[in-house]
């Protein structure tokens, strides 16, 4: 499957409160590898990720344009 349409999907389930990226995927059946995850976020315009080393999850959200 393309990137820019699994970055759609994802971009269109999360909001503005930082979510995990691994839960929105397996909502929509899709299983990456780590690479692949990097690539998606990079793909995904408005929306901002951060790795949270203690646990070991990339969380997403979506940029407000208004602060961006």
């Amino acid at each position: 499957m393309d990137f820019r349409v699994i970055a759609k999907l994802v971009a269109s389930r999360i909001g503005e409160e930082p979510t995990d990226l691994d839960k929105v995927l397996e909502g929509l059946g899709i299983d990456m590898p780590w690479i692949d995850k990097i690539k998606l976020v990079h793909s995904m315009e408005g929306v901002e990720a951060v790795y949270h080393a203690v646990s070991g999850k990339i969380l997403v959200r979506r940029v407000n344009a208004a602060r961006a």
